[in-house]
């Protein structure tokens, strides 16, 4: 006997400000190497062959969005990357890659970015 709901409510829309792209990974590491050196980690994603990093605003600034099932976020910088590295090496910094290619979401936002591509 379950005592329980448990309900899946994936994200219906998810809103992008801004989209920087670069022309390689090699560039969208160099652009984030001052950020890392600052001490903030940063970990690309990739899927759908493109590798990327999102700035999301956190869903507490933004409740009521969120719980209409929204999720904004401010930035996002990509460069293509058909296949996927555990890691890209720009000059002296180097970053690592996780393959989040099993997440829906991420499948979608890849898709996304590879149409802005060209």
């Amino acid at each position: 006997m379950s005592m329980v709901e448990i309900a899946h409510e994936p994200l219906k829309r998810v809103v992008v400000r801004e989209l920087v792209k670069y022309d390689n990974p090699q560039q969208l590491v160099g652009s984030l190497a001052i950020i890392m050196k600052m001490g903030q980690p940063i970990l690309l994603n990739w899927c759908e062959g493109m590798v990327f990093v999102s700035q999301p605003i956190p869903p507490p600034e933004m409740p009521e969005e969120y719980a209409k099932g929204e999720l904004y976020i401010a930035s996002i910088s990509f460069a293509p990357m058909p296949e996927f590295s555990h890691n890209v090496k720009s000059g002296n910094t180097e970053m690592p890659v996780i393959d989040v290619s099993r997440s829906p979401l991420s499948q979608e936002i890849g898709k996304f970015l590879k149409s802005r591509v060209n």
